[in-house]
């Protein structure tokens, strides 16, 4: 089809587009205006999105192709457009020249459904107080064992976290990113080992990046920085204990695995207030979940650095804030 490669951006995870972030993915952004035209696309203020007709071509450009993707419906445009724009920014950035980059928008993790009171407290001081939350301290006595010593046990049944909360009559919760980056170096040296049940986002044997965009500012932007940091450690408590028990900090072959929350703003103030907001509580931060780390980026310095990072774990620390790092 004349505007297949166009077309094929507007899947399940990229339901939005602009001109500029057509460009940045190295297609034509010329062809938008022919594809409103031709009924494909429907524009909103510079934003495009299919129309019915245009998801018929999606699936059937897909199927021509062999691609197993669907066409995207969109939600709020601000924030797939940055999810977009975010995922180009960090594939653009680092070559990963011996591992592979994968992304995954929307990612949502099984958490205890807290109140933010039942989380943390600041009083005077930072304290997280979920681990004396009833249901985490049921989880705990459940599942007793983490690290190494969990790979002794058998692996936990596939949906053994959601049928653990149904047992005790509890809805869990869910902490959603706006976008997982997973980095996997040396990948095919794990091609062999198979994915848990559990593990629907392939978490096994990378190195985790949960990016949670930020525009938080003043006591309010605290809290919410705090409530989300509480709630991304929750996340961490039941993976290292129901989902991948073992295997969270570690990977197959016991070398250390990376978890860091990154909080990513517009602009490169919104960073530096993020960093600024976040930084004096230091390692009271991440007291309690360690390893993991707290890190504020903006796209305005990912847009500016210039060339290309080797790695991942070279980019980030030449344009983000590290907050709190695991000592």
């Amino acid at each position: 089809m004349e505007y297949g490669g166009v077309l094929l951006l507007f899947d399940g995870d990229n339901p939005s587009w602009t001109e500029e972030l057509v460009g940045m993915a190295g297609e034509d952004p010329g062809l938008l205006g022919a594809m409103v035209a031709d009924g494909l696309l429907r524009d909103e203020g510079g934003v495009f999105s299919l129309t019915d007709a245009g998801r018929e071509a999606f699936r059937e450009e897909a199927a021509a192709c062999f691609l197993p993707a669907s066409p995207g419906t969109p939600g709020a445009a601000g924030g797939d457009l940055f999810r977009t724009r975010l995922r180009l920014l960090i594939d653009r950035k680092h070559v990963q020249r011996w591992g592979l980059k994968e992304f995954a928008p929307r990612a949502r993790f099984l958490v205890p459904p807290l109140r933010e009171c039942e989380i943390y407290r600041l009083a005077p001081g930072l304290e997280w107080v979920w681990p004396s939350a009833p249901v985490c301290v049921r989880m705990r006595e459940y599942w007793p064992i983490t690290g190494l010593a969990a790979r002794n046990a058998p692996p936990p049944e596939p949906g053994a976290a959601e049928g653990w909360f149904e047992t005790l009559g509890v809805a869990p919760s869910y902490f959603e990113v706006d976008l997982l980056h997973l980095s996997r170096y040396d990948f095919q040296s794990y091609a062999g080992i198979p994915r848990s049940p559990n593990d629907p986002w392939g978490l096994l044997n990378a190195d985790r990046f949960f990016c949670v965009r930020a525009a938080a500012s003043g006591a309010d932007g605290v809290r919410e920085l705090l409530a989300t940091t509480g709630r991304f450690q929750l996340a961490l408590e039941v993976l290292r204990r129901m989902v991948l028990p073992g295997y969270m900090d570690l990977d197959s072959f016991d070398q250390g695995c990376v978890n860091w929350l990154v909080f990513v703003c517009d602009r490169e103030e919104e960073a530096a207030e993020c960093e600024s907001l976040l930084s004096p509580f230091g390692v009271d931060l991440v007291r309690g979940s360690a390893p993991m780390e707290v890190w504020a980026l903006s796209l305005e310095a990912l847009e500016g650095f210039q060339g290309r990072a080797e790695t991942i774990h070279d980019l980030l620390p030449a344009v983000g804030r590290p907050a709190a790092r695991t000592p």
